[in-house]
């Protein structure tokens, strides 16, 4: 532990200094560079090769501190694949005239779904073909874009760098003109245990810069990871690693893990009745929309084993998802955690995602965690590419701020609040037997809730049980609720007592379904009436002109509406100042509002007579004038 008073100044650094840098003195000692005058190399032929790794190649370059760009093809954006001679290795893009081998040896970042950039060395490169060195996870195609890193003949600014594993050199255009204090991730981690230690704790260091793990919780247990900070380790950010042994009981803590470029946290499935609490995970894999990833996909928290607690985390800033429930519901709980900005480099993810299928009793209890901003990233996709730089309003979507994917069942999501998903609030896709009671959905662009269904076993939405929650659209184009099914029958289970409100429009609930009888799939824009003569549903559900029957209260002809949440383990007061409000359900709001840990509330601009103001008219009615 850091001696006390020190805490985050005991810095344990996995990087390896780099030195005896030589100028390069002409184009031929850096692959034909026209910037060859202000680019050094390096021979670091002894560090590579006796590497306990035999695939180790250098990834992350540090000056002073700060982590380097690696050169870059192109410069920005990407570039599409034009031919595919062999989808599992080898693609060609008449764009590209570079000469014969100019690419070997680099990094080839190709994205092959819109949940996946794979990133592998090129083996050969002749003409306009590419050849890799491994096959991606999924077949390469003209859909998705590439782009290519590492690469000696494209250093073209300050702070780039590359590395030749030819040559076994390493090239950099130094920050200040200088080669000084430049440094490579090179050990594997900065700390780990060994198998069967038990009872340990780790506590207020800083640990940086690891090749695979900043710490490696390694078949150990009852370990307390607390109050370090773990910044750019190049695979994971803390690892619990329960595989062929013991990994159980261990506590992770308020940690600050920053720019891990694959994962942040991750608790595997083998680790049991671990406790992931109060950490601060941010900017892993991107930490701006768009942003290229360098490894992996940027998941923030991963948990997979049974029985573990993730409690009131904050995460800020991933590539892909903010937290990841791996496999079948496995009686963990995930609450009061606030995720923010997921999904800036990739789609078909959500601020928490889960998946699979359960046989057995364990459920997984999802509650009071607060999503906002959950983003979606749709770029180097030939259908979303309008043929300028991705922003968040051309190129974001698919990605909800809770989404439960196939065959995911035994979930209970109680109390959440998911806000502003450039997508849906929340996403069951083909995923049955779940609870979903007393949550809030608020302004998420396309829709509320959004259940889909497959008629296939495991696949087909029932047994799930829907009720208590609000779906509040801020938008006439946004749905509070959408449907859609390959089959007919639209009963998934129960539902009852929710409350579906768009202010702006009354066919807010969308049914997608194949009918039967027409032989064709069927779309239907219905209110809330329509919804309950179509499925038996919501009797006592209740939409926005649910609140017209109250004459004391006058909504805002405008019928704006805000939401207020607490992300704070205290019980908090917001001052309203002089504005009036009512809630859903009708009560007046006026004055301030107190919010529970994870608590939101809704406010519906609205003007009406306080208690202030009717005593003080009934002190007038009463008034004698002599």
């Amino acid at each position: 532990m850091a001696y006390p008073g020190d805490k985050g100044k005991v810095i344990i650094n996995a990087a390896e200094p780099v030195r005896n840098w030589q100028k390069c003195a002409g184009p031929d000692d850096c692959a034909g560079n026209p910037n060859w005058n202000q680019i050094y190399y390096a021979d670091v032929r002894g560090l590579v090769e006796f590497h306990p790794d035999s695939n180790f190649a250098i990834r992350q370059v540090f000056q002073n501190g700060e982590l380097l760009n690696r050169s870059r093809y192109p410069d920005t954006g990407w570039s599409y694949p034009t031919g595919i001679p062999d989808s599992r290795t080898e693609f060609s893009d008449s764009s590209l005239s570079k000469p014969a081998g100019y690419f070997n040896g680099s990094v080839c970042h190709i994205k092959t779904e819109v949940w996946q950039i794979n990133h592998i060395d090129i083996a050969d490169y002749s003409g306009d073909t590419i050849t890799l060195s491994e096959s991606p996870r999924y077949d390469i195609s003209t859909r998705f874009g590439y782009y290519i890193t590492n690469i000696v003949g494209e250093i073209n600014e300050e702070g780039e760098w590359a590395y030749d594993p030819a040559s076994k050199r390493l090239f950099i255009w130094p920050e200040d003109e200088e080669p000084e204090d430049i440094e490579i991730t090179y050990r594997k981690f900065c700390l780990r245990t060994y198998a069967g230690v038990s009872s340990n704790e780790v506590r207020g260091l800083a640990l940086h810069n690891a090749y695979a793990y900043g710490i490696w919780v390694c078949r150990a247990s009852d370990v307390r990871i607390e109050d370090n900070t773990v910044e750019h380790s190049y695979e994971h950010g803390i690892y619990v690693d329960g595989w062929g042994g013991r990994c159980d009981n261990n506590q992770i803590i308020n940690n600050t893990i920053r720019h891990a470029c694959c994962y942040g946290i991750v608790v595997d499935g083998d680790s049991h009745n671990n406790n992931v609490q109060g950490n601060y995970v941010y900017g892993i894999g991107s930490e701006d929309f768009a942003g290229d990833l360098m490894n992996g996909r940027g998941e923030g928290i991963i948990v997979g084993g049974p029985s573990a607690r993730v409690f009131n985390n904050r995460i800020d800033c991933t590539g892909h998802t903010g937290l990841y429930l791996s496999g079948g519901a496995r009686g963990r709980e995930v609450s009061c955690n606030y995720i923010t900005n997921s999904c800036l480099s990739l789609s078909d993810s959500g601020g928490i995602y889960a998946a699979g299928f359960a046989d057995g009793p364990e459920e997984d209890w999802i509650h009071h965690n607060i999503c906002e901003d959950i983003i979606g990233c749709l770029s180097m996709d030939r259908q979303y590419d309008v043929g300028s730089p991705p922003t968040i309003e051309t190129h974001s979507g698919d990605a909800p701020g809770l989404y439960i994917d196939e065959e995911g069942n035994h979930r209970i999501l109680e109390h959440n609040t998911v806000i502003n998903s450039h997508m849906t609030g929340m996403h069951f896709h083909w995923a049955p037997g779940n609870v979903v009671r007393h949550n809030t959905f608020y302004a998420n662009r396309d829709y509320q809730v959004f259940l889909s269904g497959k008629d296939e076993a495991r696949k087909i939405l029932e047994n799930e049980d829907f009720s208590g929650n609000i779906m509040f659209a801020t938008d006439a184009q946004q749905k509070t609720f959408f449907l859609a099914i390959n089959y007919d029958n639209v009963h998934f289970g129960q539902s009852d007592n929710n409350y579906f409100y768009n202010p702006h429009n009354s066919r807010h609930i969308l049914v997608s379904r194949y009918d039967a009888g027409e032989g064709r799939t069927v779309h239907e824009d219905l209110t809330l009436d329509g919804w309950r003569a179509l499925s038996g549903y919501d009797a006592n559900s209740m939409e926005f002109s649910y609140l017209d029957q109250f004459d004391d209260i006058t909504i805002d002809p405008e019928k704006t509406s805000r939401i207020i949440y607490n992300t704070s383990l205290d019980v908090i007061t917001i001052d309203l100042e002089p504005d009036k409000y009512c809630d859903v359900q009708g009560n007046k709001i006026y004055g301030s509002v107190t919010l529970q840990p994870f608590e939101s509330k809704i406010l519906i601009s609205s003007d009406f007579e306080t208690p202030d103001l009717l005593i003080e008219a009934d002190l007038n009615k009463n008034l004698k004038v002599r």
